[in-house]
């Protein structure tokens, strides 16, 4: 919704000017898995062909340049009146994101594209800041599937925009018909390979409309105490005590 996000080809320029590899090897130890969409690498749904990022800082100025955001008196690049600004926040104290951020805001920077730091409380950040789409951009990590099951209707169906009066976790405000259409269809199909084809496709397109710029996929590492058994890693669950009840000592 914000205009300086409207044209796809400043979203485009954007993607290409992050230096996602520099992020994970140099902040995240080369732990995460890069990736191109929303969806998790384990599942069944994942689309392993979409196009691989590319970081390319004279790329983005020149895609910038083509589509008329030109640098204004400042270096900051602008168009019929709206300048290449905005602000990016997330948790206050999530000190990984947060040195994120100045990773992305240097190279931002590079293009003439000015990046503010604006981090919140979590209390602040996830009450109507991100529920309404308050924010200019954020930083956050999303699990956008609920269990193992594919459907992202609640976060990419045009009527799942809470800011727009509708009933779901759309923050991004996104919104595609053909890929509402996609959401529906794949709501009621119950044949695995024709959902997989049907999310391949949703895939493909948010992946070209890039309604969020992704990073990467989590890794996680799970340290236990020698001793205990039954401990199960499921990447469906939201915490590692999923199984607890099952833990025991050798």
């Amino acid at each position: 919704a914000r205009p300086q996000f409207q044209d796809p080809a400043v979203r485009a320029a954007l993607y290409m000017a992050i230096d996602r590899e520099a992020i994970i090897d140099a902040l995240y130890y080369g732990v995460p898995t890069a990736t191109e969409t929303f969806m998790p690498p384990q599942s069944f749904y994942f689309n392993p062909d979409l196009p691989a990022h590319e970081f390319n800082l004279e790329q983005a100025r020149k895609m910038l340049d083509e589509a008329g955001w030109l640098p204004g008196d400042d270096g900051i690049r602008a168009k019929d009146g709206v300048r290449l600004s905005f602000a990016n926040s997330t948790t206050v104290g999530a000190h990984l994101r947060e040195q994120t951020q100045q990773f992305v805001q240097q190279t931002f920077a590079e293009i003439g594209v000015e990046m503010r730091i604006e981090n919140l409380p979590s209390a602040v950040l996830w009450g109507d800041f991100w529920g309404q789409s308050q924010f200019d951009s954020m930083m956050v990590g999303i699990t956008y599937l609920i269990g193992g099951d594919p459907d992202v209707t609640t976060r990419f169906h045009s009527s799942a925009i809470a800011a727009q009066g509708g009933s779901g976790s759309n923050n991004a405000q996104y919104s595609n018909p053909e890929v509402d259409a996609l959401l529906v269809e794949g709501a009621r199909t119950f044949d695995p390979e024709a959902r997989r084809k049907i999310y391949f496709r949703v895939q493909e397109i948010i992946r070209n409309d890039l309604p969020f710029l992704p990073l990467f996929s989590y890794v996680n590492i799970y340290g236990r105490k020698a001793g205990i058994e039954g401990f199960e890693p499921n990447a469906n669950t939201r915490t590692e005590s999923w199984h607890a009840a099952g833990w025991y000592w050798a």
